[in-house]
């Protein structure tokens, strides 16, 4: 970000290692499956930095400590906020391996067709680098009172219009080309796994989030395409050329 020009602040992430067996316990009521602390604490950290937006009112870059960022990310911010007007528009910079459902149509265009700005029907994964203005932070903080697997939860809100960004702007470095060959998606190992109380409240859990994408696939149905997000290599800054 210093080699870019961009200004920035460092926001204090909650660490897993603080949270107690009780809070997790408690937190793993609000979404199926299996909650991990760092998942609690990953939820902490992004709405520790939506309160900062809502402070500052004023669109904001929201980063992951290992986003590797484009030569080009400069422009394309300025793009954004350029072409900024519905409140709703929550941008997704980052590129992961795993098919989005995106409009064949995009919401905007450079003049160059070089950068566009097409909406997300669905996007499962990845909070790494988005930017987010202050009404919809505020949303975010109003919604999320209680836990949810944050990256899933956002791109799924039915009154959120997400755009992915394409070329991409920001990359985690476990997905870099030269990174340590793993499965994309591997979590590490947790010890302390918590689970909501019974099979009945899972389920409904489960359901409440099926019925928010069969939404979602609905309003894509016929204007939509299932695919990565594109993304060129050669603009991504390596990671050794950031120190």
């Amino acid at each position: 970000m210093q080699r870019l020009g961009l200004p920035f602040s460092f926001v204090d992430a909650v660490e897993a290692t603080d949270l107690t067996d009780a809070l997790c316990l408690e937190a793993a009521q609000t979404w199926p499956g299996a909650t991990l602390p760092q998942d609690i604490a990953c939820f902490h950290s992004h709405r520790k930095a939506w309160a900062e937006i809502v402070e500052d009112k004023a669109l904001g870059l929201v980063l992951e400590d290992d986003a590797v960022l484009a030569d080009t990310i400069v422009s394309a911010l300025a793009l954004i906020e350029q072409r900024h007007r519905d409140w709703r528009h929550v941008y997704d910079l980052e590129f992961t391996p795993e098919p989005h459902i995106i409009a064949e149509r995009p919401t905007w265009q450079d003049a160059s067709g070089g950068l566009s700005a097409s909406r997300i029907y669905r996007n499962r994964v990845g909070l790494a680098g988005y930017v987010i203005g202050p009404e919809a932070a505020a949303r975010m903080l109003s919604e999320t009172r209680h836990y949810r697997l944050i990256d899933s939860y956002l791109w799924q809100r039915p009154w959120l219009q997400g755009q992915m960004i394409e070329p991409v702007q920001v990359v985690q470095m476990r997905f870099l080309p030269d990174a340590p060959e793993a499965p994309a998606f591997v979590r590490s190992a947790e010890p302390r796994v918590f689970r909501p109380s019974s099979k009945a409240r899972n389920f409904a859990l489960k359901m409440e989030i099926e019925l928010r994408r069969g939404v979602s696939l609905l309003q894509a149905a016929g204007r939509s395409k299932r695919r990565e997000p594109e993304i060129d290599w050669q603009r991504i800054l390596p990671e050794t050329t950031l120190g």
